[in-house]
């Protein structure tokens, strides 16, 4: 277990935090992960983020990449299985879109998707953010919610609806929630409060967790998806 971010921990939880940066991928995916339910839980919470998309490469839309979805869901614990597997989605990089981020449960030959968020667009594409994710049997058995992401924009404003930000494309200072901005990488924190920023800069570098990439024609990468799982 580690924490590359400054993640709150509750106590008497158990918070296992899966997070991009493995820069060879498996089908547009980082490596695979496994989590493994701890003894005597009672409860699982499940917050799963899509990556960012890239930058507009062609200059045709004139937007950043959009930001990935945001699923979150508590089920009790005795109606998980003991094992789960994790793939955490790979921002997009120049003017391609970002993967998707999914937990499954894998029966012999067969997995099962029970949880996603889906990946912000490149701003090559549109800039679309995430689409969320619908409803299915698992989310039934507790709470669910997945928001979708931020599109990209020429100039990104702060959104109501999600702590992920889309990419700027004029280059200038992006300003997300709570009055955080950037004029160059993005950035993505927990605390004091949960938001992340996409890249606005001509000499772009990595967008935030989840959020999207510049759109200028200069090559920038949309930032990787991450998943976090507390039982207790």
């Amino acid at each position: 277990m580690s924490y590359p971010i400054n993640y709150p921990t509750p106590q008497g939880a158990n918070v296992q935090i899966f997070q991009g940066g493995d820069p060879q991928a498996v089908n547009g995916h980082l490596f695979e992960k496994t989590w493994v339910k701890p003894q005597g839980a009672s409860f699982v919470w499940f917050t799963l983020i899509g990556s960012g998309g890239g930058n507009d490469s062609g200059g045709s839309f004139l937007v950043g990449g959009g930001s990935g979805a945001v699923t979150n869901c508590m089920v009790p614990a005795f109606l998980i299985p003991d094992t789960l597997t994790v793939v955490v989605g790979k921002g997009g990089s120049g003017g391609a879109s970002g993967a998707d981020t999914y937990i499954y449960y894998q029966q012999k030959n067969i997995g099962y998707v029970l949880l996603s968020a889906n990946a912000g667009r490149s701003g090559g594409t549109d800039g679309g953010g995430g689409v969320p994710m619908t409803a299915n049997y698992f989310t039934a058995m507790g709470f669910f919610q997945s928001i979708a992401g931020q599109p990209g924009a020429g100039t990104v404003t702060p959104s109501a609806t999600t702590f992920l930000s889309g990419g700027n494309y004029t280059g200038s200072t992006l300003t997300a929630n709570y009055g955080y901005s950037t004029s160059t990488s993005g950035f993505f924190q927990m605390q004091p409060i949960i938001v992340g920023l996409g890249a606005s800069s001509s000499t772009p570098g990595k967008a935030g967790i989840g959020c999207g990439a510049y759109g200028g024609t200069v090559t920038g990468e949309g930032g990787d998806g991450l998943v976090a799982i507390v039982t207790w």
